[in-house]
């Protein structure tokens, strides 16, 4: 992946919208935990520009937006987050296989990052039950339908496309 201003500059832009997703478009359900599409735009980033992509967008949106709300930054959230990305580019365009997979970009994301690193941060640093975080998988279920159904229509859509490639 070559990394230059206008990658840098669509990365950032997808922090910012991931950022913006996550904090004021979300809503908590209690006690399971909270709802958002913040990962949407980390996915993007992974499935449009490849693994390292991905990975820098989640990591930079989850550490902003902990400076941003006053989070102490848990270090196995931080590294989640970025395996969403880094998981959504292993099946993307610059991933692994030869013709990209939205859906598994989408399954690898939330299962790998959402459903299993985040999962153990917020285990060992908050001593969530096991019981509550399993509550979490019909969350990341609805969620990821959700996400790809958006990511679907971003990238059937011509102009949007273009937009994001060039």
């Amino acid at each position: 992946m070559k990394i230059n201003t206008k990658l840098l500059v669509r990365l950032a832009l997808l922090s910012a919208i991931s950022l913006i997703l996550g904090k004021f478009l979300s809503f908590k359900l209690e006690p399971w935990g909270r709802v958002s599409l913040e990962n949407l735009t980390v996915i993007m980033a992974g499935y449009l520009y490849g693994p390292l992509a991905g990975i820098i967008t989640g990591a930079v949106a989850d550490i902003v937006g902990c400076f941003a709300y006053g989070y102490a930054i848990n270090p196995i959230i931080t590294v989640g987050a970025a395996m969403v990305g880094g998981y959504a580019g292993m099946f993307g365009q610059n991933g692994i296989l030869k013709k990209p997979r939205l859906y598994l970009s989408v399954i690898a994301a939330h299962a790998v990052g959402s459903l299993l690193i985040k999962s153990l941060g917020i285990y060992l640093y908050y001593a969530t039950p096991f019981e509550t975080l399993i509550l979490r998988l019909p969350i990341y279920i609805v969620t990821g339908a959700v996400e790809y159904i958006i990511l679907s229509i971003i990238m059937r859509n011509r102009g949007l496309r273009a937009l994001m490639e060039n």
